[in-house]
């Protein structure tokens, strides 16, 4: 026999559960937490790496970037976290760029234990650094760039290659984890391009939510396609992943999505906070509504040249208004005007020729707020 509780108190008892799990989240989302799970990793990273590379007649060369600013309290997991790949063949290129907290000593000090070079050079921003550390490449099979601050899942390494070298794609993207504290959760932003097929070769014509993943440091790229295409991120700027990486699913003739996590995408809790997560400073969201601009440019391109089409640039103008600009929308009327006006001057420029159809698709509890600011 089932006890069936009215509707009034499975509603309640709805309530008090969501209202459990979300004080146990912010519970495993507080520095101490942080400092716990990044014991706990670098720990189980330390033992796996000591049993050395995996013996391995041939293995393509695979070569990370890593830019490093100012993280010497993150910088060790990372690298542990690539030694502990047990990839034979890998190469890793640290760009520091200006740091001031030792992070270029720290970086320095692991060729002692793994093959790396360690590059020092007036800071210039994320894109800058990315930009110098694969100039640097004298000959790889694959690139793969990865954030000073996050880290790489065990296995991943193998899980990237077998998947280009078996389904020969220009590129292997993958999903990542939202690293917070304790608790290690899917991103939201791209969970239904992941969840939509399972693992699969495709192209950006056949999968155009893969818009909804513009990240440069969860894919494997080809070396050959990346020096074909030219691919560079903009300096001086955030966002600066955005625009290359929708050119590199437009490029692409074919890319693989595992379904298994490969990346680790950390969210600072302490007072060091990353640059994209002050979502109420002005130069944050310029940069964010100028990289949305570039990228709707790379659509509009690719759709002249036959690589994409309609529902590609549907699913952009879907991803800008279900998640950026509704991560920037309760800032609106705290702060500066320039700030409001920006928002909503690009709003109406990505979204002003969308009709009722598209609202009603438009996901997030900001939707309403964002469909009157563009019909304003």
């Amino acid at each position: 026999m089932t006890l069936k509780l009215p509707k009034e108190l499975s509603r309640i008892a709805a309530r008090l559960r969501r209202g459990v799990s979300w004080r146990l989240f912010r519970a495993l989302s507080k520095p101490w937490a942080a400092t716990l799970a990044d014991a706990i990793l670098l720990f189980a990273y330390r033992a796996v790496a000591a049993l050395g590379p995996k013996r391995k007649k041939v293995a393509p060369k695979v070569t990370i970037v890593v830019p490093v600013y100012n993280v010497r309290e993150f910088l060790p997991l990372c690298l542990h976290s690539v030694r502990a790949q047990r990839y034979p063949n890998l190469e890793v290129i640290v760009i520091d760029d200006g740091s001031s907290d030792g992070s270029f000593e720290l970086a320095a000090s692991f060729d002692e234990i793994m093959k790396i070079r360690v590059l020092q050079k007036t800071n210039g921003g994320l894109g800058a650094a990315r930009n110098t550390g694969f100039d640097r490449i004298e000959s790889t099979d694959y690139l793969l760039f990865l954030d000073s601050d996050d880290a790489l899942p065990l296995g991943s390494l193998w899980r990237y290659v077998r998947a280009a070298e078996a389904n020969n794609v220009d590129f292997v993207v993958g999903p990542a984890k939202r690293m917070k504290g304790l608790s290690f959760r899917w991103r939201a932003d791209a969970r239904q391009f992941y969840s939509n097929q399972g693992s699969r070769a495709t192209t950006f014509l056949s999968d155009p939510l893969a818009i909804r993943d513009v990240t440069a440091w969860n894919r494997l790229f080809r070396w050959d396609f990346w020096k074909k295409h030219e691919l560079r991120f903009p300096e001086g700027v955030l966002y600066e992943d955005m625009a290359p990486m929708a050119r590199a699913f437009c490029e692409a003739e074919s890319f693989y999505v595992l379904n298994r996590a490969v990346y680790f995408w950390r969210v600072r809790t302490g007072e060091n906070k990353s640059i994209t997560q002050r979502l109420g400073e002005f130069e944050n969201l310029r940069d964010r509504m100028q990289s949305l601009q570039k990228t709707r440019k790379v659509i509009l391109s690719a759709i002249d040249s036959g690589q994409a089409n309609g529902k590609n640039l549907l699913e952009f103008q879907l991803r800008v208004a279900s998640i950026d600009l509704q991560l920037h929308l309760p800032f609106v009327g705290e702060g500066e005007k320039q700030y409001d006006d920006l928002l909503k001057e690009t709003a109406k420029q990505l979204l002003g020729d969308c009709g009722p159809q598209f609202w009603k698709r438009v996901q997030g509890r900001f939707a309403p707020v964002l469909k009157q600011i563009v019909e304003n």
